[in-house]
């Protein structure tokens, strides 16, 4: 058995960077449909609000597969559980065909139990790669992770551009009929306001064409993933735990260790991200400059993104995680002041397109480095780290939906800026605490050397 693990783990060796490329480019080709989809759901889907729902609905089923995402990965693989997501894309993709609540809310549900084995697979699979690479090339283990990451989020990133861009370029040529009353814009907008943002939407069969080319993106990344892409090999931790310890590991990962204490820095990163795919689109943008303009300003947030992410992969080592966070943390912190101060118009479309940039280079920062993060402080238990690095995004967003249902958008960025703060202060403390625990550790290390050094030469002297 140990002689098989060994010729897997050695046929997967050299192949690191190419297998990373290939799961990039099937997280590309999905993420372009769904993005692009997920970024229309509150403005395209406004009637009753089933967009917001059916993205409550999606991310709150995130949370509950991402606790079992270790037990499912155990069983099924890393191959077969993205295998796997791409058929629900498929599904999800084709309930948008027919939006209402007996379809788009099973769709999201069957998306959202599945997407926590998908990311958490992706995650494992860049951090395996990541050390395997190191390992053979003798490089930093920090290096290669957050140079691998800036691979796959600067390929993922990109997403943005095609799908978003698509979605525009057909809505755009469509007819829109007056908006009557007055519309709210900015974070003025309040849920159920008798003169909230109303949207004007396209016919239906231009959102049939942007629809069709969604579920070709989505058979693509099906056939990359099942041709394409090497399966991993079982690593230790997967092949020597129960079912029972690989559904425990989740709760206790996170309350043994100083996971719990990034919690609040995990929950931000998703919030932001949240209120940027919903709140942003459609008052800041949607209300003021119409729906057909969405797709263009997350392009160009797509774009920002993707060429941040790869510029601070390559100078992390240089400039270090640290500054890179607190980086962002000031860049996106200034991005809700903004909002909350600035009420746009038709004639701010120069703004409405700047925003988003400033928000990405943030972003950029938060994809690559906070996944190196976590797969730095877990290198044994990469498994229900990210299980739990990625059901806490999952909550994080899904609290974000919900009250996107009752709170006035003034109250929702005042409740971001606080968790950034909180976020920040706690990280501070996990990477103090880290850095004391090594120092400490390579003490002892020293100190051992020295006695065995020590003793080796009283027992020569001795003789």
């Amino acid at each position: 058995m140990e002689k098989e693990e060994e010729l897997k783990t050695y046929a997967f060796e050299g192949k690191e960077t190419r297998s990373s490329a290939v799961l990039a480019a099937a997280f590309f080709s999905a993420f372009a449909a769904y993005m692009a989809i997920q970024n229309l759901q509150s403005s395209l889907n406004e009637a009753a609000d089933l967009g917001i729902i059916s993205l409550s609905v999606l991310y709150a089923c995130i949370i509950f597969s991402g606790i079992m995402a270790p037990a499912v990965i155990r069983f099924m693989g890393i191959k077969m559980s993205l295998i796997l997501s791409w058929v629900i894309h498929l599904l999800y993709t084709s309930s948008n065909f027919y939006p209402a609540f007996s379809t788009l809310i099973p769709s999201s549900v069957l998306l959202g139990a599945i997407s926590g084995f998908l990311w958490t697979s992706q995650s494992i699979y860049i951090s395996v790669c990541s050390y395997s690479l190191a390992k053979s090339t003798g490089a930093a283990p920090y290096d290669v992770l957050s140079k691998l990451n800036g691979l796959f989020f600067t390929v993922f990133e990109s997403t943005q551009i095609p799908g978003n861009l698509v979605s525009s370029l057909i809505l755009r040529s469509g007819t829109y009929s007056n908006v009557t009353g007055e519309a709210v814009c900015g974070s003025d907008y309040c849920p159920g306001v008798a003169n909230g943002t109303d949207i004007a939407t396209p016919e239906m069969s231009l959102v049939y064409i942007f629809l069709g080319v969604c579920l070709a993106c989505d058979v693509i990344a099906l056939i990359i993933t099942i041709v394409f892409l090497p399966p991993l090999p079982k690593s230790d931790w997967s092949s020597n735990v129960s079912l029972k310890q690989s559904l425990s590991s989740f709760f206790e990962t996170l309350f043994t260790s100083k996971l719990i204490f990034l919690v609040p820095f995990i929950m931000f990163q998703a919030v932001e991200q949240a209120i940027l795919w919903s709140d942003y689109t459609r008052s800041f943008v949607s209300c003021p400059i119409g729906i057909h303009m969405v797709g263009f300003v997350m392009a160009t947030y797509g774009a920002t993104t993707a060429s941040c992410a790869f510029i601070f992969s390559r100078i992390a080592k240089y400039i270090g995680r640290y500054i890179l966070f607190f980086a962002a943390a000031v860049l996106q912190g200034g991005v809700f002041v903004t909002l909350y101060l600035w009420t746009p118009t038709s004639d701010d479309t120069k703004y409405i397109f700047v925003i988003p940039i400033v928000w990405a280079i943030g972003e950029g920062i938060w994809e690559t480095q906070s996944n190196s993060l976590i797969a730095m402080l877990f290198p044994e238990k990469k498994e229900p780290a990210f299980a739990n690095f990625h059901t806490w995004k999952a909550i994080g967003i899904t609290i974000t939906f919900v009250v996107s249902n009752f709170l006035c958008l003034k109250t929702k960025l005042i409740c971001v800026l606080a968790l950034l703060v909180v976020a920040m202060v706690m990280y501070a403390g996990v990477e103090i605490y880290s850095r004391v625990h090594q120092k400490r550790k390579e003490s002892k290390a020293t100190t051992s050397l020295e006695i065995m050094s020590n003793g080796t030469k009283e027992s020569k002297y001795t003789n």
